[in-house]
C-alpha cells in the first residue's frame, strides 16, 4: 500500500514548467515537485531572482532549466514552451505562479496600472496556458495549476486589479478544465489566502494591518509558502486525476468562517 501511494503522488520523469519561479509561492512549487521527482523549468522576468530560487534546490543541473521569460509576450511564452520540449522532451506540468500586487485605493488607479495588473496575472496566465495546450493536447496528457486567490470569492480593499485578475483566473480555469477534460488534460486552481512572501512582507510588518487579518483566519496563522506547494504537487499528482475545473482555497479557513472577527 505504501509503494501504491507513492507512485500515485510521485512526479517521476514528469517535466514541470512553473512560472513566476523567482517569487516566493513559485520556488516553494519548485522544490516541492522536485522532491516529488519532476523535472523542472524554471522562469520569471528577473535573471536574480531565479538564480536565487536555482540556490536552493538540492540537485545538479540536468534536472533544471533555467528559462527566463515575459509571460506577457506571446514570443518569449512561445519560446520557454519550445525550449522545455527541446531540453527534455515534453510538457507535462505547467504552474502560473507569476503575478504582480499594486495596493491603493480604487480612484487612485491609473489605467496604465490597471492594464499592468492585469496584463502579468491574467493575460500571461492565459498566454502560457494556451501554449502548453498547444502542446498538452496531442499527447492526451497534462496537467495545469494556475494560482488565483482568496480574493476571487471576497473583497479587499486596495487591491481592486489584483482581485479582479484573480477571479478571472478562477473562470478561465474552468473554461479551459471543461474544454479540455476530454483530451486528457486536468487544469486546476490553488487560491491561497494569507502567505509571508516578500510580496507581503509590508502588511505583515505593519502590527495593526497584521493583527486585523490574523483575527480573520481560525486556524490562527498565515501560512508559508511551503504549504501551498504540497497542493501544487497533488493538483499535478496521479491522485488528482478526477479533479477537474477547481479551486483549492488554503486559507486557514478564512472562507468558511465568512470572513467574520473570531473571538
Amino acid at each position: 500500500m505504501t509503494a501504491l501511494f507513492s507512485e500515485i503522488f510521485s512526479l517521476a520523469g514528469k517535466t514541470a514548467v512553473i512560472t513566476g519561479a523567482g517569487g516566493d509561492i513559485g520556488a516553494a512549487i519548485a522544490r516541492a515537485m522536485l522532491a516529488a521527482g519532476a523535472n523542472l523549468v524554471l522562469s520569471s522576468r528577473s535573471a536574480e531572482r531565479l538564480a536565487a530560487a536555482r540556490a536552493t534546490l538540492e540537485c545538479d543541473d540536468s534536472k533544471v532549466l533555467i528559462a527566463p521569460a515575459d509571460v506577457t509576450d506571446p514570443a518569449q511564452v512561445e519560446a520557454l514552451m519550445a525550449g522545455t520540449v527541446e531540453r527534455f522532451g515534453a510538457i507535462d506540468i505547467l504552474v502560473t505562479a507569476a503575478g504582480v500586487q499594486l495596493r491603493r485605493p480604487a480612484l487612485e488607479f491609473t489605467l496604465a496600472e490597471w492594464e499592468q495588473v492585469l496584463r502579468v496575472n491574467l493575460t500571461g496566465t492565459f498566454l502560457c496556458c494556451q501554449a502548453a495546450g498547444k502542446l498538452m493536447l496531442p499527447r492526451g496528457s497534462g496537467k495545469i495549476v494556475t494560482v488565483s486567490s482568496l480574493t476571487a470569492e471576497i473583497g479587499i480593499p486596495n487591491i481592486a486589479p489584483y482581485a479582479s485578475s484573480r477571479g478571472a483566473i478562477k473562470q478561465l480555469t474552468k473554461s479551459l478544465a471543461v474544454e479540455w477534460a476530454k483530451h486528457g488534460i486536468n487544469v486546476n486552481s490553488i487560491g491561497p489566502g494569507r502567505i509571508r512572501t516578500r510580496m507581503t512582507e509590508d502588511l505583515f510588518s505593519d502590527d495593526a494591518v497584521r493583527d486585523s487579518f490574523l483575527r480573520l483566519i481560525p486556524a490562527g496563522y498565515a501560512a508559508t509558502p511551503e504549504e501551498i506547494s504540497w497542493i501544487a504537487v497533488f493538483l499535478a499528482s496521479r491522485a488528482a486525476s478526477y479533479i477537474q475545473g477547481q479551486t483549492i482555497y488554503a486559507d486557514g479557513g478564512w472562507l468558511a468562517g465568512g470572513g467574520s472577527a473570531l473571538g
